[in-house]
């Protein structure tokens, strides 16, 4: 299995944190991984994004190839990177912003209001978190739910923010079971 995701939105949306927990939840699994971040001219409210590569083999280079998964949190994600998505891949974008449908043939395409269910849950923050949840629930092959919701409770120490991220994290996941 190799599987390369991007993950972009602004800076300050959480994309690095959901990398490297995504990243950290894929070790824990036996598996190998990369994380590379990538930042806009600003960090807060610029563009960022990072890539996460997953093998069940040594990974050679962090070199991203298109990507089989990919996570939009605002439009210009959207509008730079859709027609990179590999075919048979999915999209996961935030359909609070959205200005117009994706256009991404032979793709998955998952619409979530994930800004509106972040605030569900008291915390606009964690609309990268609902995000994961829909991920894990659409890729369960990918990401185990358990072990993503330990790597959750390991990464926030402030136990308000545990809670936000959990229920941000299981929201996610029944936009995809529903």
């Amino acid at each position: 299995m190799n599987i390369d995701i991007l993950l972009s939105g602004f800076g300050g949306q959480g994309l690095m944190s959901v990398g490297k927990i995504i990243a950290r939840a894929v070790i824990k699994d036996g598996k190998n991984t990369t994380w590379f971040p990538s930042y806009g001219a600003e960090v807060r409210g610029g563009t960022a994004h990072s890539f996460v590569r997953i093998s069940d083999s040594i990974i050679a280079s962090p070199l991203m190839k298109p990507p089989d998964i990919a996570v939009f949190l605002n439009q210009p994600s959207l509008d730079k990177f859709e027609k990179q998505i590999k075919s048979g891949g999915l999209l996961i974008c935030n359909s609070d912003v959205l200005q117009r449908e994706p256009v991404c043939d032979g793709v998955e395409i998952i619409k979530a209001p994930l800004n509106s269910i972040a605030l569900e849950c008291d915390n606009i923050k964690v609309a990268n978190t609902v995000a994961l949840g829909v991920l894990t629930a659409a890729r369960p092959r990918i990401l185990k739910r358990q072990i993503v919701i330990d790597v959750l409770k390991e990464t926030f120490k402030r136990q308000d923010l545990v809670s936000q991220n959990i229920k941000a994290f299981y929201k996610g996941e029944k936009v995809v079971n529903r």
